[in-house]
């Protein structure tokens, strides 16, 4: 919401804020609330609603899918922002749709899933690259956006980064605390944070004390 609010404002400070978007007569400027969408768990795949409750199993371990499916996060106020942005983006007056997102590969993906979702016509993609948020800026950049399509390495290392995530933290979550009888959280991210930790409470553990001059 602050993005958006910062792209109106440098648009037409004058903007009008309605539920969940601003408005003029050339621009709506809507948001997310980061992540809208987020992978299947394994029961998904199988056949599972997400609310239902599943025991883990090494019977489905590991677990590799052929295409890597996502699904709305269940919050009431996902759920309704997104709805907005669907019906904002294939209204008769929607002509082109501009992925405003973060400048980074995870900018570039939250932006796109949501517009693979939402949209139901054929319209141009744009993409503003914003280096900062200062109206002179995004004003600049406005006139000058490339076809989203210009960016497509950058969401491939997003997506690629997210499906990794998920395949290290789903097997290897599941395996460590099936086969250990207690909850053991493995990632890409927390597992060098934890040996990191580890050793330095090590060599707190074992440290000599020496003269030192």
């Amino acid at each position: 919401p602050s993005l958006a609010k910062n792209i109106a404002d440098a648009i037409d400070p004058k903007m009008k804020r309605n539920n969940g978007y601003f408005e003029n007569k050339d621009y709506i400027v809507t948001f997310a609330f980061g992540h809208l969408f987020r992978l299947y768990d394994i029961e998904q795949y199988e056949g599972l609603s997400p609310e239902e409750k599943v025991k883990w199993t090494l019977d489905n371990l590991p677990f590799y899918p052929e295409e890597f499916k996502f699904g709305l996060q269940r919050d009431d106020g996902i759920i309704n922002q997104f709805k907005i942005i669907r019906t904002l983006i294939n209204r008769d007056d929607c002509n082109c749709i501009v992925n405003a997102g973060d400048s980074d590969r995870e900018g570039e993906i939250i932006v796109r899933l949501v517009i693979k979702y939402a949209l139901k016509k054929d319209v141009p993609i744009k993409r503003l690259w914003m280096p900062d948020q200062t109206p002179k800026t995004i004003q600049e950049e406005l006139k000058i956006m490339r076809d989203d399509a210009f960016y497509n390495n950058l969401a491939n290392e997003g997506f690629a980064r997210t499906f990794i995530d998920w395949l290290y933290g789903i097997n290897l979550s599941r395996y460590a605390t099936l086969k250990s009888n207690s909850l053991l959280r493995v990632g890409r991210v927390i597992a060098p944070i934890v040996q990191a930790i580890y050793k330095r409470d090590m060599a707190i553990t074992n440290f000599v004390p020496r003269k030192y001059y």
